[in-house]
């Protein structure tokens, strides 16, 4: 493919994994005219078509299907390139893409990386709050802060402290001087439980054992969404750095053992030699370490 432009395997490639046009263009950052501009050029420049529009979406044609094969395996290689060189950018400036969930920057990452840009502003911080697992080894972050009992084995970072999760409550609707309290007691209560990403936490197995599923009204993807239906009653498993800090919730029983986790720090070995990453991933442990009685919920 001489003279071909790279770039286009990137459309490519992000209009074969959304099967949409404008997906796509939101992930590249564009107009989906633009990507619509460029894959109709590249099909007539080349004589092909790569994909099938259909009412469903784009589906790839086997002509796509082969290039883009070879696309993702050019990808993957400049991601490494890409990694290596960060990896011995020993520059202490420029910027660094840090992922969490929303549940923890609110709780408890917020402040710590506000510490770090105004102790060190030639350092400029994105972050990418999610709670898919983005790839660090594709540089869609260079530092992730997460909770997990197994983090995946080609990462490395450390462990900074136990993750605890409780019941919680609208301190409108309990009493807050009883103390007397059992499980029984709270399940004639209306839960909230969880959906998308965070039905995949330890809470979603813990509840299905222990709470009839009648009893659960509302589900809710986020902690933070949970969190604001709790305030409107009903009772529901929330991390205990999400709830102790407002003063509108009640924790209702003792932290739940067998739903705790842990809260890791974790970058990618071609990265932890970088300046900045590594300056980050120091600060970041320290203060999450000094939190551990709010995280663990001593």
């Amino acid at each position: 493919m001489q003279n071909t432009d790279w770039d286009i395997f990137r459309y490519v490639i992000a209009v074969a994994d959304s099967g949409s046009a404008v997906a796509a263009a939101e992930k590249l950052g564009v107009n989906g005219s633009t990507v619509l501009r460029r894959i109709s050029k590249f099909e007539e420049q080349r004589g092909i078509r790569l994909f099938d529009r259909l009412a469903s979406g784009y589906t790839p044609t086997m002509e796509c299907e082969a290039l883009i094969k070879t696309a993702r395996e050019i990808q993957e290689s400049i991601a490494i390139i890409d990694l290596g060189i960060a990896g011995q950018d020993l520059r202490f400036k420029g910027q660094l893409t840090v992922t969490v969930t929303d549940t923890l920057l609110e709780a408890v990452v917020s402040d710590i990386i506000m510490e770090f840009c105004q102790e060190n502003p030639q350092i400029k911080i994105d972050i990418a709050v999610t709670n898919d697992r983005l790839n660090l080894t594709k540089r869609d972050a260079d530092v992730a802060i997460r909770a997990s009992k197994n983090p995946p084995e080609h990462l490395i970072g450390v462990r900074v402290s136990p993750l605890s999760f409780a019941i919680y409550g609208a301190r409108t609707v309990f009493d807050t001087k009883s103390t007397k309290r059992n499980l029984q007691d709270l399940l004639d209560q209306p839960w909230i439980g969880t959906a998308g990403f965070i039905a995949e936490s330890p809470v979603k197995q813990w509840m299905e054992k222990h709470v009839p599923p009648e009893s659960v009204v509302v589900t809710t993807d986020t902690f933070p969404g949970m969190r604001s239906c709790l305030r409107k009653g009903g009772v529901g498993v929330m991390p205990c750095c999400i709830g102790e800090g407002d003063d509108k919730l009640i924790k209702l029983l003792p932290a739940i053992k067998e739903v705790e986790t842990s809260l890791w720090v974790l970058t990618h070995p071609d990265v932890q030699k970088s300046a900045k990453v590594k300056a980050f991933s120091r600060h970041v442990s320290k203060r999450l370490r000094e939190k551990q009685p709010l995280l663990s919920c001593v």
